[in-house]
């Protein structure tokens, strides 16, 4: 598990906050809206000795107290009013893409936490992949090339990995859109649930980075997939949906009426 978030990891959150909001935030704003896209879990929710706050809330304070965002050069703080600078506004936009990518994808808090270590530990570009882009193609896919490509590229490899007798199952439910909808339709479909956060650094080798994060990929049908990020505060366990399946688990084929 990873330690206590940092006041430095909570630099490129806070300042992709002020973007959203004009360049601007107050305190409390800040402490609000990183609250709800960080979704704060164990010991960062511990109750302070003596405070009616817990120890994230500290963090948040203490980008004010301790003047993080101006020894950075990111931001300046100026009576009561935090002002992304053009040196902050450069950092957010080097690193949004990755940002965006652990944010939007229901991943689990310390998975988050160590990732924002990573980014503010590297000066190198980190580059993503993102399943998303794939699910919902058209303008994201013409808008967002380079992701949709490397997407693209460990999505295939995925399906190959998984693929057995020349089929792919939804490794919760077991479901095969092959064998649902037929070969033309369904051969080959599925899913691709980012178990844990899945990146490379612009200069790694991309087979190399496929054969490491293939045991963080997980082959999954849609229901299953929308189940688990059903609630995106908390996705749920796999192994808690595969246990529901196994109790409540019936399909019922129906006629339709139209």
């Amino acid at each position: 598990m990873a330690n206590r978030i940092s006041e430095s990891e909570l630099i490129l959150p806070s300042l992709y906050l002020m973007s959203l909001n004009n360049g601007s935030i107050t305190t409390s704003e800040l402490h609000e809206k990183l609250r709800l896209i960080m979704k704060p879990s164990g010991e960062d929710l511990e109750i302070l000795d003596g405070r009616n706050d817990d120890k994230f809330s500290q963090k948040v304070r203490n980008l004010v107290a301790h003047r993080t965002f101006d020894r950075y050069g990111y931001a300046e703080y100026d009576y009561g009013i935090i002002n992304i600078t053009t040196e902050g506004e450069n950092y957010l936009k080097t690193n949004q893409e990755i940002l965006k990518y652990l944010l939007i994808n229901d991943f689990e808090y310390d998975d988050i936490k160590s990732n924002l270590i990573k980014i503010s530990a590297t000066k190198k570009k980190i580059e993503t992949f993102d399943e998303n882009i794939i699910v919902q193609e058209g303008l994201k896919k013409v808008t967002e090339t380079e992701v949709y490509n490397r997407s693209s590229t460990l999505r295939n490899y995925a399906i190959r990995y998984y693929t057995k007798d020349n089929d792919i199952h939804c490794h919760c439910c077991n479901f095969s859109f092959k064998e649902f909808y037929g070969k033309k339709l369904g051969e080959g479909y599925i899913e691709i649930h980012h178990a844990k956060p899945i990146f490379k650094y612009e200069d790694e080798d991309i087979e190399k980075t496929l054969e490491k994060a293939v045991s963080n990929l997980i082959p999954i049908c849609s229901n299953c997939h929308r189940i688990i990020h059903r609630n995106w505060k908390k996705p749920l366990e796999i192994q808690t949906l595969m246990n529901s399946i196994d109790q409540n688990g019936i399909f019922n084929k129906r006629p339709i009426s139209i």
